[in-house]
């Protein structure tokens, strides 16, 4: 497993980069950030780490990166909590992630999530984008991370997860490593790393909006 060195260096919610003036070339577009999991569904849980936790973080260093650049950015959370009311089922509160951005006009959609599988050996970063659909935001998103975080290339795959078949926009769901691999754990819990897949992911994100 190689990684780049990670130390070179209200519930849904906008994002202020709480800067001046900055260079915006996603001036105006729209991106509903998902951090996966919150709340009772807390996801992959494995030495201490629980997945929720890595994907809320991640997803808030990314929601400032994009902001900066001129982005409106919406997070389906901010918090640990799940969307759908207490008693709700889990397909309600992955609905109620869609629901963020069918009433937001988002242009796209990103789900952030690690992996867990019995499997300890297994380690690096996946993007999924709906079956039947186009891959292009989860491939542009998916060699980005992978060229600022050089973790193992698992690939781009259509996948029919819920978040994905219920969106009508372009949406891709990011697999940021693998939880239950102790080394990777360590690296997905480390801020500077951390940042390296969240500048991956902004790259890739402004890669996107550049070939449209």
């Amino acid at each position: 497993m190689l990684h780049r060195d990670a130390c070179d260096e209200e519930d849904i919610g906008e994002c202020d980069c709480g800067c001046g003036e900055v260079s915006e070339p996603l001036l105006n577009k729209i991106i509903v950030l998902d951090p996966g999991h919150g709340g009772i569904y807390s996801g992959g849980v494995h030495y201490g780490f629980r997945e929720s936790d890595i994907n809320l973080s991640v997803g808030l260093k990314l929601c400032q990166k994009l902001a900066r650049l001129g982005a409106k950015v919406i997070m389906t959370r901010t918090r640990d909590v799940n969307l759908a009311p207490p008693g709700s089922t889990l397909d309600a509160d992955l609905q109620a992630r869609v629901d963020v951005a069918k009433t937001s006009g988002a242009d796209i959609f990103v789900s952030l999530h690690v992996d867990d599988v019995p499997n300890i050996n297994l380690s690096g970063a996946a993007s999924y984008f709906p079956m039947g659909r186009s891959s292009g935001l989860a491939s542009t998103i998916q060699t980005s991370l992978i060229n600022e975080t050089c973790a193992v290339d698992n690939g781009v795959s259509p996948a029919d997860f819920y978040v994905l078949v219920h969106n009508d926009i372009p949406a891709a769901l990011i697999e940021m490593g693998y939880l239950s691999n102790p080394a990777e754990a360590l690296c997905l819990m480390n801020n500077c790393y951390q940042n390296l897949i969240a500048n991956g992911i902004l790259n890739g994100i402004i890669n996107y909006f550049l070939c449209q």
